[in-house]
């Protein structure tokens, strides 16, 4: 599927543009940059809204609507008070009504609102939600922001990006991709691979929030959001499920397309050796490293709420599997093993791809019982996709690179 640009953002009325009618406030002021911050970058807000509301302007109230449309000229209003062919909100009808007249596709829009009822809008919509929290805080749902500069920063270096991934390999049942090379060495990745590496390996360091928020960009605007059923996070070598670092972020996104995150899916029953720690004793690593210590959970827990009564794998399903640095390719190909089992299918992303590393499958394992631990011995190794191949796009890494940069430097243009 190709990938869609940002065209435009549809936007609540209360707590999200203004509070309870109130324009004589600092919050206010910071909205009017960001309105004033789509039109430079061509991207058309839109107001969706249900009731009437009035301001008052040098003490004359006034319909709030017209007053809005006077001082942001690019501002398209839908509402059924002027037109009662307008769907009200939360109906799924009425953002597409919205996106009909506007001429956009899912994608190519996102929502800012502040409410459960813009959270339902949104998600009837299967639009992605960012929460703004300036003015109060009112659902748990969608990304959250608690300043507007915020929301301005997340778009500007996340959603206005031309190259999504990096690395491509879709070959049968085998759908991988990255979203830039990583390698701490030569000098056009090295800045941001540390960055990165840091942030998924150290507590504190590096810069998370930019490194999920490429991920689940790039996903959203190429539309692999529409073709998933779970999200699931691949564990660290400690026996443990989950990523602490990405569980919160991936379940946002898994949530704001009703889609179930399943933090506990794949279990790392035991231990794996770590890379460093294996070069250090001369231990050669391969992937039964990771065949042998990962194990699927038949009842895994959705949203970190409800326990499965049985399994969610199945055939017809996809899970969508995200790590931080793919090598070789061995732990996502583990899992994918393991997943196959089930007869589900997954989509397999991670932040980066080791520079100048081939990618490698593992072969035919034989018949086992993913629901268990294993022990593997001469389970050969499947196809070879060289790097170089699947690079396919090389403006991705110097695009990346830019962006982290202006992600910790931003400020209003």
């Amino acid at each position: 599927m190709a990938a869609k640009k940002l065209k435009g953002v549809i936007l609540s009325v209360e707590n999200t543009i203004l509070n309870v009618g109130n324009i004589d406030n600092d919050v206010f002021t910071e909205v009017r940059k960001l309105m004033n911050y789509f039109k430079t970058r061509g991207i058309t807000p839109v107001l969706l809204a249900n009731r009437r509301r009035t301001v008052t302007y040098r003490g004359v109230p006034r319909d709030l609507y017209e007053y809005l449309e006077e001082i942001f000229d690019e501002l398209v209003v839908f509402t059924r008070l002027r037109n009662p062919e307008v769907p009200p909100k939360p109906q799924a009808a009425a953002t597409k009504y919205v996106l009909d007249k506007m001429g956009w596709e899912s994608n190519e829009v996102i929502y800012i609102g502040s409410s459960d009822d813009d959270m339902r809008t949104a998600l009837n919509g299967d639009i992605l939600f960012l929460r703004g929290t300036w003015y109060a805080n009112n659902t748990d749902y969608g990304f959250e922001f608690n300043e507007v500069k915020e929301i301005a920063r997340f778009i500007d270096t996340l959603c206005l990006r031309e190259h999504f991934w990096s690395h491509e390999i879709k070959d049968g049942d085998l759908e991988y991709y990255a979203l830039a090379p990583f390698s701490t060495y030569k000098e056009a990745f090295r800045k941001y691979s540390e960055n990165a590496r840091a942030a998924a390996k150290f507590l504190g360091r590096g810069d998370v929030d930019f490194w999920l928020g490429a991920l689940v960009t790039s996903m959203y605007f190429t539309g692999i959001h529409k073709r998933i059923d779970f999200v699931a996070a691949y564990p660290g070598h400690r026996a443990s499920v989950g990523n602490d670092k990405m569980n919160d972020e991936l379940m946002t996104f898994a949530k704001c397309f009703r889609k179930g995150y399943l933090h506990n899916v794949i279990e790392r029953h035991t231990t794996a050796l770590k890379s460093q720690t294996a070069r250090n004793q001369r231990v050669h690593l391969d992937h039964h490293n990771q065949l042998n210590t990962i194990k699927l959970n038949k009842f895994p827990t959705k949203n970190f709420t409800t326990v499965y009564k049985k399994s969610p794998l199945a055939n017809g399903k996809t899970l969508l599997l995200v790590d931080d640095i793919c090598t070789k390719g061995y732990s996502l190909e583990a899992a994918r093993k393991y997943v196959e089992r089930t007869r589900a299918k997954t989509i397999l992303v991670t932040w980066l791809k080791t520079i100048n590393t081939d990618y490698f499958t593992i072969g035919d394992p034989g018949t086992f019982n993913p629901y268990q631990a294993n022990t593997f011995q001469n389970v050969p190794v499947g196809q070879q996709y060289n790097y170089h191949v699947y690079h396919v796009d090389g403006a991705a890494s110097e695009e990346l690179a830019d962006q982290l940069e202006q992600y910790i430097n931003w400020d209003w243009p």
